[in-house]
This record gives structure tokens, C-alpha cells and sequence, in this order.
């Protein structure tokens, strides 16, 4: 048994599908940033960039350490999402042609510094109220920046997976405002993933896609990307009355037979997962039955013939969205996908 361990399988082939099927709901003079933050949501950058380098035409990070890890895998333009803060992080920038997107005021000062090649990603804010220039401030840019063609007025939309909310509306109108006062016309970017398919009428010059890539939005073309599972190292009957697990959470009301399974909240799954979530077993569904442990599940297979010792089962990936897992637990697939261990064992595969 101490060669059983929880596995991630990643099917690269499936991250370069996505991106087709993304890019084929917007026009073709709209370019694709791939947004591969956090390691690419998990799914291991470096192997990423390697499949996807040909389809795509800009990547997006937040981390001035994952810009630089980037630059050497690729000659595509890089934007550090979160900008740069200091004249140390300006030199590094510069030495490895980052481009940087400019979100406050404190960092006007490096808009008189631009270097050859450089692109500067202006953000605004719209209605997000996170990030992003003021429209009032962005006047001052303006009469600083001395923007060039290929900069960039970006903003972020806070309700594009609600596509009938009112901010959206307000956030177009408020994004036209601020386009409005620029004295060059440069180029847009709005659309997230699933701004690209809600509103792919404003693609315009970038979109930037991110969970869509990985599976992690509901849409019939979209796939999950990864598979995440483990072993059953035991199966116990109980009777009536019994409890399971820490505090005994739950507790049979008829003869059972439960599952325990290698894979705990130190591998990824949330300690808060719900009883009653649902994973695969033999391609059959079967509820999490009791609280999460750090190396352990428990699973009602009382309705599952021929179940042993050894069988996988598969708490997300194919036959069973990421999506679903996370709805049921009130979390988003992002979540999911980057709280992965590093102890569970990576395997590539082209499902």
C-alpha cells in the first residue's frame, strides 16, 4: 500500500482545445493572452507553454518571478498583470522585455521610462472597484504616458459569468468614457473568459483568457483538463446507528458499506467538502459520506457491485466536471485546481 498515492493527470491536449474553442467565438484581428497565473491554474506552466506557444499570442501573470521564469520559454509578449513598484523591479522588467500593466497612481513614474519595445497595459477602473485607474486619474495619465499605438486601455469586468447584470452594461458604457479621452487611438482589452462568451462583440484588440483554458467554466466545448484521483486502501460495512469519521458527522440509518479512500485535505480536497458531494467510483456516482481528514475520504459505495480494494476513484475530470465539485461546496473550480499538493504525484497524459 505504500506505493499508493493521489494522482493529477493533466491533458495538455485538451488546454490547447479550449483555447481553440475560445478563440473561434471572437473575430480573427482579436488577439489571445493566455492568462497562466499560478503555475497555469496548476496545470504545470513550463509543459504548458511548450503546447501552447504556436496558438497563442501573449501570456498574463501576476508574479515578477513567474514573468522572468516565463521569458525563457518564450519570445511572446509577457504582461505582468499586477505591475511594478520600484526601480528594482523596472531593471528586471526591462532585462527581460516584460511588458506591465499600470493600475495606480504610484506607478506613473515609470511611464516616462519606456524602453524600446515597451507596452504599456493602462487599466481602468469601470465598476469593479478592485483595481484600476479612476477615470478622474486618468486624465494625469494621459499627460504623462505619452501613449503609442500599440499600448493598451484594459479594464477587468467584475459580473461577465452574469451576463444579464446591470454592472456589465455600466462597465461598457464607463470603459467608451475613458476610451474616449485618449489623444491616440490604441488598442482594447475587456473580455476575460467568460466575457469572451457572454460579449464576444467587444473582443476588440486582446482578450484574455484564463479558467476557460483550463475547463473550469461550464460550456459545451470546454473540458476539464484534469483528473483528480485516488485509491480505495479499504472497505468497511456498518450497521445501523454507526458514525463515521472525525466527530462522527454522519451516521448510518441502514446497513452500509463505506469506502475509505488515500486522498485528504492535504492533497487538495477541501476540508469543508460537504457529505453528499459526489465523486466517480468504477464510472458510478457515490457520495462523500463524513468529514474530509488530511489523508483520507470516506465514500458510501453501498450501491456499487464489485468494489474493491484498489479501484480509482475520481473526485474530478472526465465524466465529472471540476465545476460540479466545486458548486456543490460553493466554490469556485479555480480554488480547486490551485490547492492541489504538491505531494500528489503529476502524470501527463493525453486522455
Amino acid at each position: 500500500m505504500s506505493s499508493i498515492t493521489a494522482e493529477l493527470l493533466i491533458d495538455l491536449s485538451k488546454i490547447k482545445k479550449n483555447i481553440c474553442s475560445l478563440k473561434s467565438l471572437i473575430g480573427k484581428d482579436s488577439n489571445f493572452m493566455a492568462i497562466v497565473k499560478s503555475d497555469a491554474y496548476g496545470h504545470d506552466l513550463k509543459k504548458l507553454i511548450v503546447r501552447i506557444d504556436d496558438i497563442v499570442d501573449a501570456y498574463g501573470v501576476v508574479r515578477l518571478d513567474e514573468a522572468v521564469s516565463l521569458r525563457r520559454h518564450t519570445q511572446k509578449q509577457i504582461l505582468l498583470m499586477q505591475g511594478i513598484y520600484d526601480d528594482l523591479e523596472w531593471n528586471i522588467v526591462k532585462d527581460n522585455s516584460i511588458n506591465f500593466v499600470v493600475h495606480d497612481p504610484i506607478q506613473f513614474k515609470f511611464l516616462k521610462k519606456r524602453y524600446p519595445g515597451q507596452k504599456f497595459w493602462i487599466k481602468v477602473n469601470t465598476g469593479m472597484n478592485r483595481l484600476g485607474i479612476s477615470l478622474d486619474d486618468l486624465k494625469e495619465v494621459l499627460q504623462k504616458a505619452h501613449l503609442q499605438n500599440d499600448d493598451v486601455l484594459m479594464t477587468h469586468l467584475a459580473c461577465a459569468d452574469i451576463p444579464d447584470d446591470e454592472l456589465n452594461l455600466l462597465q461598457f458604457a464607463n470603459f467608451e468614457k475613458a476610451f474616449s479621452q485618449l489623444n491616440c487611438p490604441i488598442q482594447r482589452s475587456i473580455l476575460n473568459t467568460n466575457g469572451i462568451i457572454n460579449f464576444p462583440q467587444h473582443a476588440y484588440d486582446w482578450v484574455r483568457g484564463g479558467i476557460g483554458m483550463y475547463g473550469g467554466v461550464h460550456h459545451p466545448d470546454l473540458e476539464t483538463a484534469m483528473t483528480f484521483r485516488s485509491q480505495i486502501i479499504s472497505i468497511r460495512d456498518i450497521q445501523p446507528g454507526d458514525r463515521v469519521g472525525y466527530g462522527g458527522r454522519q451516521q448510518a440509518k441502514t446497513k452500509m458499506k463505506i469506502a475509505n479512500v488515500y486522498v485528504g485535505y492535504a492533497d487538495g480536497v477541501p476540508q469543508n467538502s460537504i457529505d453528499g458531494t459526489k465523486v466517480l467510483v468504477n464510472d458510478q456516482y457515490a457520495p462523500i459520506f463524513g468529514r474530509v481528514s488530511m489523508d483520507l475520504i470516506s465514500v458510501d459505495i453501498s450501491k456499487i457491485d464489485n468494489c474493491k480494494v484498489g479501484d480509482w476513484v475520481v473526485l474530478w475530470g472526465d465524466n465529472i466536471s471540476i465545476n460540479k465539485f466545486a458548486e456543490t461546496n460553493s466554490l469556485i473550480s479555480y480554488e480547486l485546481m490551485t490547492k492541489i499538493s504538491p505531494r500528489v504525484k503529476k502524470i501527463f497524459v493525453e486522455l
